[in-house]
């Protein structure tokens, strides 16, 4: 059995719980960044002239290494939720992290033991560290 930091785990799991929120966050900030006008954009041409280019800016704020990284761990969700679709673990990951349910209700309803909760949401949080391995999020 593989062992995770408690770091990694904890890092992994708030991005599985918060999942839905980044996305919205992600995404307004894009549409921001896309719908400011010249005047919203304060960073000037380095040139005599003092000329900008507002694509350009836009262009490097969308490019900013936070987004990136929000945006690659949104893709390292999306795809353990794709991984584990249509499978009781699936289900496990929809109530644990989206709907939030306690470890008691989630056990009653997939009819399983407490053990294997906890087997199964080893192996999610391991499937999604195995993923952000493979974008550069984390290193173990």
């Amino acid at each position: 059995m593989v062992v995770l930091e408690r770091r990694i785990y904890k890092k992994i799991e708030y991005y599985l719980y918060h999942y839905h929120q980044i996305r919205r966050e992600v995404e307004q900030e894009k549409q921001d960044i896309i719908e400011a006008g010249g005047r919203d954009i304060v960073e000037w041409g380095g040139g005599v002239s003092y000329h900008s280019d507002p694509t350009a800016s836009k262009a490097v704020k969308l490019a900013r290494p936070d987004l990136i990284e929000k945006e690659k761990w949104l893709k390292v969700i999306e795809d353990t939720i794709q991984h584990f679709q249509g499978t009781e673990k699936g289900r496990l990951l929809q109530k644990k992290y989206f709907d939030q349910l306690g470890e008691r209700h989630i056990c009653q309803e997939l009819h399983i033991e407490r053990a294997t909760y906890y087997n199964w949401r080893n192996e999610i949080v391991l499937y999604t560290a195995l993923l952000a391995v493979q974008e550069g999020l984390i290193k173990v």
